[in-house]
């Protein structure tokens, strides 16, 4: 699939939609991205996962690799679609952290995968864990690239469509002086 036929499969299920959101964070945003939809549908879920997965398949990953909650159903589908093993770690005490039984055995060459990045902080944290653990990532996908395509992280980096999403600090917002009303629900 191009980008335009996956712009058209987010527009579908509306995992893009333009606005004045607040996030987790308690900042402000212009649009809320949220690719649970995609995955409401097991048919499109394969396909998400499927092409994500046409990134990778020369990578030499061995394992991939998800962050709870929002990116389990992408992760999984790529594993799929790769054949090979799927593990996700949680945060426990603010800190992301491997659980449930998983591991990661030193030498493992690991894939991530997330629903969503913008600033790659979680990214950067399931690299870590990986490092910890004596592995190596090859690979970095997600469904959508919010940066805009600016992202740098340490390995390559692929993304099903891109764009720029804009955050604010709630006391610099310029959606809250132009007077949008705040969807503090999404």
């Amino acid at each position: 699939m191009n980008e335009q036929e996956i712009k058209t499969l987010l527009d579908a299920h509306a995992v893009i939609r333009p606005g004045h959101f607040l996030r987790a964070s308690g900042r402000h945003s212009d649009h809320y991205v949220q690719c649970a939809g995609l995955f409401r549908q097991a048919a499109v879920g394969e396909v998400i996962g499927r092409e994500l997965a046409g990134h990778f398949r020369d990578a030499g990953a061995q394992a991939v690799f998800s962050a709870a909650v929002g990116a389990i159903l992408p992760g999984w589908e790529v594993s799929r679609a790769l054949g090979l093993p799927f593990i996700y770690c949680e945060r426990k005490d603010g800190a992301m952290t491997l659980r449930r039984g998983f591991s990661i055995e030193p030498g493992t060459a690991v894939l991530i995968v997330e629903d969503e990045v913008q600033t790659g902080t979680s990214v950067r944290e399931m690299t870590e864990i990986v490092r910890a653990l004596g592995g190596h990532v090859v690979g970095v996908g997600c469904i959508v690239d919010k940066s805009g395509g600016t992202l740098s992280l340490d390995a390559p980096f692929a993304a099903l469509y891109t764009q720029r999403v804009e955050h604010y600090s709630h006391k610099a917002c310029p959606l809250c002086e132009a007077g949008i009303p705040l969807d503090a629900h999404g």
